[in-house]
């Protein structure tokens, strides 16, 4: 298999190879999310707390900080065909700054220099679709939209709780929704230690043009939990060229 390799020293890593970008049509895709409150509603993973909502289409986008800070951003995400769309931005502190394009998916968010002295917020109509917390410096989400003509593979999956008490307790699981509206809620798992690790001989698969994230809820009161996924985006071979 060595014409997957883009590079004409493999190492004995696979994993590492594709983090070093040796693999042909394979990124590493490293997803972190948080939320300091999980209620005992399920919320989704990400620090803006409460349950995220993707837009419905494509949508006119602003950028803004609750501070003076004035860096580029690096918006990742896609268009309204679930192709990749990349766009830089600059902030003016308070004011917000219109996108170039419209937004479909956000993917990720992360500024470019410095350190976020504000709350980053990336919006349409009022609903925040990217937040960045003030210090941060990159969006804290567990959120993902599959590109098109690509898959994504999940390998590895961390869960943390501030919970240890055996009579308290988190759930979580994944939820996945695709372009024709099929939602399925799976891999549901509760614990009440203050860290679970899910490791996939395996990986789990998610089509293209499909939404995934994992939500939380707590079995009383509320608790920050936090999440890593470890996946790999794959793009099909058929579209190469």
């Amino acid at each position: 298999m060595m014409s997957q390799y883009d590079n004409p020293s493999p190492t004995s890593s696979f994993l590492f190879d594709i983090a070093r970008g040796n693999i042909v049509g394979a990124t590493p895709v490293n997803i972190f999310g948080f939320n300091s409150t999980v209620g005992t509603d399920y919320e989704t993973l990400w620090n803006d707390g409460g349950n995220y909502v993707f837009p419905t289409e494509a949508k006119a986008m602003t950028i803004v900080s609750s501070a003076a800070d004035t860096m580029q951003v690096l918006i990742s995400g896609l268009d309204a065909d679930y192709r990749e769309l990349v766009q830089v931005v600059t902030l003016t502190g308070i004011t917000p700054v219109a996108i170039p394009k419209s937004i479909f998916r956000i993917n990720s968010a992360v500024i470019l220099s410095g350190s976020n002295v504000g709350n980053i917020t990336i919006a349409s109509g009022g609903v925040t679709y990217g937040y960045i917390g003030a210090g941060l410096g990159v969006t804290q989400s567990c959120i993902y939209t599959v590109p098109a003509d690509h898959k994504l593979y999940l390998f590895r999956i961390d869960v943390n709780s501030a919970t240890t008490n055996g009579n308290k307790y988190i759930t979580f699981r994944n939820v996945t929704t695709t372009s024709t509206g099929r939602k399925l809620r799976v891999a549901a798992a509760t614990f009440a230690v203050s860290q679970v690790s899910y490791d996939r001989q395996v990986p789990f698969m998610i089509e293209e043009k499909t939404d995934f994230l994992f939500e939380a809820k707590s079995s009383s009161s509320e608790n920050e939990v936090a999440i890593f996924v470890e996946a790999v985006l794959y793009k099909n071979p058929r579209v190469y060229g």
